[in-house]
């Protein structure tokens, strides 16, 4: 029970029985009253009649009659009795005790005595009998009654009053205490908001502006650790001058796509760019010029593949620049590599006379399952052989075109008319893999999407940067979202499923009103629903990303982030959101038995998502040693072909 409904309750009680008391009070006053009133009126009766009595001769009993029922037939008597002094019953005149506008059970509880009161007759020194009257109650028991009905009224409207302006009063005086509730609830949630308006009341307003201290404080430790926690992991996968990948991080990332049994069939592009003669430059033009040329290249290499939400650009060495493209056909390796060309070669440095010669950049591009090793050791072959003729310039080269998709090699025309075809029909097929806690209990199952392409199956990594490219990812999301939702109204367990969302599509403002809408149409299904959403998204979304998640989360359903760890300055932006899960990515889970620095980042996030009730998870569980190692460093969960493999829907 709230503090609020407690004083309520309390002080209510305490003017029920003040006014019940005072109303008994006075029931029993005026009963007390009426009760001597009665015995003084029968008492002055007896006693007048008695004197008329007296002067009458005592054979005219017709006298005493008349006299006796000119008294009693007013309606206040209840009994009139006349014995003379032999004993005789001269007058007996009664009436019975029935009133029909008084309750009986009010007549039983008040019980008003009318007391039978005596008076001697005598005729000079004689006597000459006795008179006995009891006067009628009656009267007084109207009176009393009107007087309780009266009370009751005027009590019950005095208390309702005084309950209503008690409850309006300490409403009022209390509702800082409310703030006090969700304010704390917002701390747990790591949202360190502070009350502005100070509560008038002294005692309230020392406690709120407590709680505000204590809110600034720890919003100042939570951002330090998320500070200090981003710190150590740019440390441990950044490059300290360039701010891109380090060689290691490169390694594993591409490693960790080039690894998975889905994503690594469809190989990919490495681009290596590297700047000879910088020795020079830097004897010349000092250190710091040298510096800044990196930084410059690095910021335009990085620049220049936005387009590619999937590249992963890395500094293998001191002049060597690597980028790296998931499922990159010939076409985009030539265009990426042509507008890094020119992004770079139009620096001041390579206009000039003496870097005219200094840049050299190779792509390879492997459609089919290779391994990182082999497309390095390719591309740096290719840098090699451009590095000998005297100019700066550019090649792509496609080391294996061996597939057995035939997709693999289409135009994006055939692409797209075959994408815009499967999208109409709603051609899609959902498979799932199952998410385990760390006692291999199922938390939640996660879709994937296949189209159907030439009578094959084909998996996200083959199609997703063709409807990036073509701008489907409205059409596919919708499609993909609008299939799970009837699987989910037929299917009667309490089983939740996660569906990915692109993010161009979740920060589109038409898809996001569809989205809701649906969600709010059908608030069944809605609650066995997980939306998650890459990482970078939350960048993308910047200052906006809070209102959606937390317009999306209001409709019951839950809120996910995958590929956690790899854009920078996300962490930062984490207390903002409501989040249900993290996924940390694949290349900070592959091997981590073995790699400290990422069991120290794991071990930091695990604290981090354990003080939000956020659950962490890891994706891309491949070995027993990495998932023991999981399970000691406090994440909860994970998804992987150790664990599990994707099922058809």
């Amino acid at each position: 029970m709230t503090l609020l409904r407690e004083l309520a309750l309390y002080l209510t009680l305490l003017l029920f029985l003040l006014f019940s008391g005072s109303f008994v009070m006075n029931i029993i006053d005026a009963r007390s009253y009426l009760q001597d009133q009665l015995e003084s009126h029968a008492q002055d009766t007896a006693t007048s009649l008695g004197v008329a009595i007296a002067a009458t001769e005592p054979e005219n009993t017709a006298a005493i009659d008349s006299m006796v029922d000119a008294v009693f037939d007013r309606g206040y008597y209840r009994l009139i009795r006349f014995i003379d002094q032999s004993g005789n019953l001269v007058v007996n005149s009664q009436h019975e005790l029935q009133l029909e506008d008084v309750p009986q059970w009010f007549v039983n509880l008040v019980d008003l005595d009318a007391p039978l009161v005596a008076s001697e007759v005598s005729r000079g020194w004689l006597p000459a009998g006795v008179i006995y009257i009891a006067s009628h109650p009656g009267h007084a028991y109207r009176s009393l009654w009107n007087k309780t009905l009266y009370g009751v009224f005027l009590f019950g409207s005095g208390l309702l009053l005084a309950i209503l302006g008690l409850n309006i009063f300490l409403r009022i005086v209390l509702r800082p205490l409310k703030k006090l509730e969700k304010q704390a609830d917002a701390i747990c949630q790591r949202s360190f908001v502070q009350q502005e308006v100070l509560p008038k009341t002294k005692d309230l307003r020392l406690v709120v502006e407590a709680m505000n201290r204590m809110a600034g404080k720890l919003e100042e430790q939570f951002a330090e650790k998320l500070v200090l926690t981003e710190e150590l992991r740019k440390r441990s996968v950044k490059d300290a001058l360039t701010g891109i990948l380090n060689r290691q991080a490169f390694d594993d990332r591409i490693a960790n796509v080039l690894q998975d049994e889905e994503r690594g069939e469809f190989g990919g592009g490495l681009l290596m760019a590297q700047i000879s003669g910088l020795d020079g430059f830097n004897k010349k033009n000092g250190r710091n010029a040298a510096d800044l040329l990196l930084v410059d290249i690095a910021r335009r290499i990085s620049k220049t593949v936005e387009p590619w939400p999937e590249a992963t650009v890395g500094r293998r060495s001191g002049t060597v620049f690597c980028v790296f493209v998931p499922a990159c056909d010939l076409a985009q390796s030539r265009r990426i590599t042509e507008a890094c060309f020119r992004a770079m070669a139009s620096l001041p440095f390579f206009l000039s006379e003496e870097g005219h010669d200094r840049l050299h950049i190779a792509m390879v591009t492997h459609v089919g399952r290779t391994s990182a090793d082999e497309m390095l050791q390719q591309a740096d072959q290719l840098l090699r052989s451009l590095q000998h003729q005297s100019r700066s310039n550019w090649e792509v080269e496609q080391i294996d075109s061996s597939s057995h998709q035939p997709y693999n090699h289409w135009s994006e025309g055939n692409w797209q008319e075959s994408l815009q075809q499967v999208l109409k029909g709603q051609q899609v097929e959902l498979f799932y893999q199952t998410v385990y806690d760390m006692n291999q209990q199922p938390v939640f199952r996660e879709v994937f999407a296949r189209l159907r392409l030439l009578g094959e199956l084909a998996s996200a990594e083959a199609f997703l940067p063709i409807v990036e490219r073509f701008d489907l990812h409205v059409d596919f999301d919708k499609v993909v979202f609008e299939t799970l939702m009837l699987h989910l109204q037929k299917d009667g367990s309490n089983t939740r499923y996660c569906v990915n969302l692109s993010p161009r599509s979740l920060l589109d403002e038409d898809f996001f009103r569809w989205l809701l809408d649906t969600l709010k149409a059908l608030p069944g299904v809605t609650e066995r629903l997980i939306l998650e959403v890459p990482e970078r998204t939350v960048l993308m979304g910047g200052q906006a990303m809070p209102s959606l998640v937390k317009r999306l989360v209001q409709t019951g359903c839950r809120f996910s982030i995958d590929h956690f760890g790899i854009v920078s300055r996300s962490m930062t932006s984490l207390h903002e959101l409501e989040l249900d899960y993290i996924k940390i990515d694949g290349s900070f889970v592959r091997g981590i038995s073995n790699n400290q620095g990422n069991q120290f980042y794991i071990r930091t996030l695990t604290m981090l998502a354990k003080s939000r009730d956020i659950t962490l998870l890891a994706q891309d569980v491949e070995q027993k040693e990495d998932w023991q190692k999981l399970r000691e460093l406090g994440v909860q969960g994970g998804q992987g072909y150790y664990l599990g493999r994707p099922q058809r829907l």
